[in-house]
């Protein structure tokens, strides 16, 4: 129905009864509107209606805030940044306009509005909004700012002293500056109808006014929300108010939440009459977002940790906010300096030192990580330090030594994962990751499921659970689950809004890329790469690099060119940066690199590949398999067919120990089939190329799939040319002679007197010649000697 606020009241009702008349029908009903809410109430549908679900449509969508800041010059943003700025605007134009800074890089708006400063513009183009309603609506509009939650009629009524609080409401649900909320039968309550509305709202509130409405919801609410309230209304240091937040902070870490106990340490950094117990509640509420993943927020605050005293507090503190930021060269700086700051207090060097070790595991410098983390062990008495210190040495091994040596110094942990402690989640993360890049890639799942289940009921865990989610998604892609990896990777994304750096987009973006490649959606991948290509040039280290490096080779692999796969991966497994990174990652790494080494000819480095996954082929049928795939097309760049075949055959028969590889040894399987049509073997390869593109069209692999029906289609014509080589070469020298007369049409009469044999030596010859040629008889011979002449043999 369109332009409803134009139609009379009685054809709505007619409209609404018919709806009401259909239970059983799933019928979407679209009714377009300017004035929602008195179309609703004609309908009869203002506080809903059994049996039909309202559902409010306005803003722009995420794609079309893309383009309207497009439109507006703004420079492509980041997924995240997208996105936050969407949840904060809720779509509406008013407020992307007003983010967009005239005076900043290409209007580039802020990283997260919510955590960001008010356009000034905004604020008055708000408040001059709010002046047009009632003064009673005005107030229930800045009671709903303060209090930042959904709030009951009650509250309401004790926050405005309001004593027609109905009808203040309705103009504002009219208008859309708040809407209802069902929370359940007996319970209504109102709220804002987004955060941007919020914030504006909020800054546009005078600062006695302010305070007012804070003092007055701290007289009724319960902790926590008393504590924030009485805050924000503090006039002056309150040593009782801080005392009580410590205790609570106390007893939110024992419960396993860092977020609420980050904001009653905000609290104490406000209210607390010692300035040094201020100064440590600033530092250590950023140090419990920054661990827990909560980025954004801890990003807000630095501004004051900048303005703090210099010492190992405020450096630490910094190098947690470059943490944040995806500056792991900034932070190792900052955490390196807080660590020999601290000097003799052990416990806040330790975890300095374990800081640090953090950031040196993602620069990739094993003996630096090892160094600082066994620090953290020796002197550290808290167990979550010297947890993840002895987590990190584990990855510092795997850089050192390769992830299966790595795998001993998780080997207390118990075989079941479902067995392993929540303060042990991060260990058995790294147990998966582990798993995962020695090829066991169904041990590595049953432990990275449980962390991601069990890693978002604990704060502190959720940023192994995130990494779960990604090394999850790699193990899906290579098992042939490519739906289950589609799933994880939307996961991802949405908990990257949360608990995501920059840096963690550029490794969803990358393997979303390249799932999007290999189904052939070319455009789509192109998108993803171009979102990674933006995050990565704004990080200060190589991890970035080399992720979009080993996306841009598989990318390059499915469309064989072969020379872009080497150009990619050579060119990051040789910077210094990466050594010790290529060393965990090889697995993935190798099997794309001796391949399209050996079609291009260097035996030497596709055989060093091979080797490479021979080390890790006990732990896999993964690497064993890949190891058969790159010796096949070793042999067959060098046309030695039989051993190409004999490998790759080697390679389909090897056990699924480990894992099923679905995605390997269905490429290989396609590489056999193109060896067997060398082989003139026409209908082995027809059955092992209609087996391999089945399996590629079931993963949706449009892209993998493609050349084994190129490879089909090939059969009719090479065969006959390829049987016939075969047949030559079988031949001897005087079988050749022989045939190549009987090409030329000539009788066994005229054979032998030119070749100065016998008649029953030439039809000995011919009866060889008809068993290695399955000839049936003379003229079949002459065809296929006929064909060798014709192809220039």
């Amino acid at each position: 129905v369109d332009d409803a606020h134009l139609v009379d009241v009685v054809s709505l009702q007619a409209l609404a009864f018919m709806l009401l008349r259909m239970p059983g029908d799933r019928l979407l009903a679209v009714v377009n509107t300017e004035h929602a809410y008195e179309t609703r109430r004609d309908m009869g549908f203002v506080r809903g209606q059994p049996g039909i679900t309202q559902i409010d449509v306005g803003g722009l969508t995420g794609k079309e805030t893309r383009d309207f800041l497009t439109a507006m010059g703004v420079v492509p943003v980041s997924c995240s940044r997208l996105a936050a700025i969407h949840r904060w605007s809720a779509g509406n134009p008013l407020y992307l306009r007003a983010l967009v800074r005239p005076g900043g890089p290409a209007g580039l708006p802020p990283e997260n509005p919510a955590h960001g400063p008010i356009p000034p513009s905004l604020t008055q183009i708000v408040q001059d909004w709010v002046g047009t309603f009632p003064p009673g609506s005005t107030r229930v509009l800045e009671a709903l700012a303060v209090l930042q939650a959904p709030a009951d009629l009650p509250l309401l009524r004790h926050m405005t002293g309001s004593l027609s609080l109905l009808e203040d409401i309705e103009p504002l649900i009219k208008e859309q500056a708040a809407r209802w909320m069902a929370a359940g039968a007996d319970d209504d309550r109102i709220v804002l109808t987004h955060q941007g509305q919020q914030d504006v709202l909020y800054a546009g509130i005078p600062l006695a006014r302010r305070k007012e409405l804070h003092r007055a919801a701290a007289e009724v609410l319960d902790p926590p929300e008393r504590w924030r309230h009485r805050i924000a209304a503090s006039e002056s240091y309150d040593g009782a108010l801080a005392r009580s937040l410590r205790a609570a902070v106390d007893a939110e870490l024992d419960h396993g939440d860092p977020v609420r106990a980050a904001q009653y340490l905000l609290g104490i950094s406000k209210v607390d009459p010692d300035a040094s117990a201020r100064g440590a509640g600033l530092l250590q509420a950023v140090r419990l977002l920054v661990v827990s993943g909560h980025y954004q927020p801890a990003l807000a605050l630095a501004p004051r940790v900048l303005a703090g005293a210099a010492g190992p507090g405020r450096a630490e503190a910094l190098g947690l906010l470059e943490l944040a930021r995806g500056h792991d060269t900034g932070a190792a700086e900052h955490l390196l300096q807080a660590w020999r700051g601290y000097g003799g207090d052990e416990e806040q060097a330790s975890r300095a030192a374990m800081e640090l070790a953090t950031a040196q595991a993602s620069l990739g410098l094993g003996r630096q990580v090892v160094r600082a983390a066994q620090f953290a062990v020796a002197h550290s008495a808290d167990p979550a330090v010297i947890g993840r210190a002895q987590s990190v040495i584990t990855y510092a091994r795997a850089l050192l030594a390769g992830p299966a040596d790595a795998l001993l110094y998780v080997s207390h942990l118990r075989e079941n994962p479902a067995d392993v402690p929540v303060y042990d989640l991060h260990s058995l993360a790294l147990r998966g990751i582990l798993r995962s890049m020695t090829g066991q890639l169904h041990a590595a799942l049953s432990d990275l499921t449980v962390v991601i289940r069990r890693g978002y009921l604990d704060d502190l865990a959720r940023r192994g659970g995130f990494s779960a989610v990604v090394h999850a998604a790699a193990c899906h892609i290579m098992l042939g689950g490519w739906t289950e990896a589609r799933r994880l990777l939307s996961l991802g994304f949405d908990e990257a809004q949360t608990v995501g750096r920059e840096t963690d987009f550029v490794v969803l973006h990358t393997l979303s890329a390249m799932l999007a490649g290999f189904q052939g959606r070319w455009s789509t991948a192109q998108q993803d790469m171009a979102e990674a290509r933006a995050l990565v040039a704004a990080s200060d280290f190589s991890g970035p690099h080399f992720q979009l490096a080993q996306t841009s080779a598989a990318l390059a692999f499915a469309r064989q060119d072969w020379h872009a796969v080497v150009d990619s991966l050579t060119r990051v497994l040789d910077e210094p940066s990466n050594r010790e990174r290529a060393r965990i990652y090889r697995i993935w790494t190798l099997p794309l690199l001796g391949v399209a080494h050996a079609r291009l000819g260097d035996e030497q480095a596709a055989q060093e590949a091979a080797a490479g996954l021979d080390e890790l082929a006990p732990y896999g049928a993964f690497a064993a398999v890949c190891a058969a795939w790159v010796r096949g097309n070793t042999a067959a760049a060098r046309r030695d067919v039989h051993t190409a075949l004999r490998h790759l055959r080697d390679g389909l028969a090897l056990g699924s120990y480990g894992g099923e590889p679905v995605l390997p040894r269905t490429l290989l399987r396609c590489d056999y089939g193109r060896c067997l049509i060398e082989a003139g073997q026409g209908s082995e390869a027809e059955r092992q190329l209609t087996q391999a593109a089945g399996v590629f069209r079931e993963m949706g692999a449009g892209a993998l799939e493609a050349p084994c029906f190129r490879l089909l289609e090939q059969i009719d014509s090479v065969i006959p040319v390829s049987r016939a080589e075969h047949f030559w070469e079988e031949l001897t020298d005087r079988e050749r002679d022989v045939a190549q007369l009987v090409g030329q049409g000539w009788t066994n009469k005229e054979i032998a007197r030119e070749l100065y044999v016998t008649m029953k030596t030439v039809e000995y010859h011919l009866r060889n010649i008809y068993v290695k040629g399955d000839a049936q008889n003379r003229r079949q011979v002459r065809d296929l000697v006929q064909m060798l002449r014709a192809a220039g043999n």
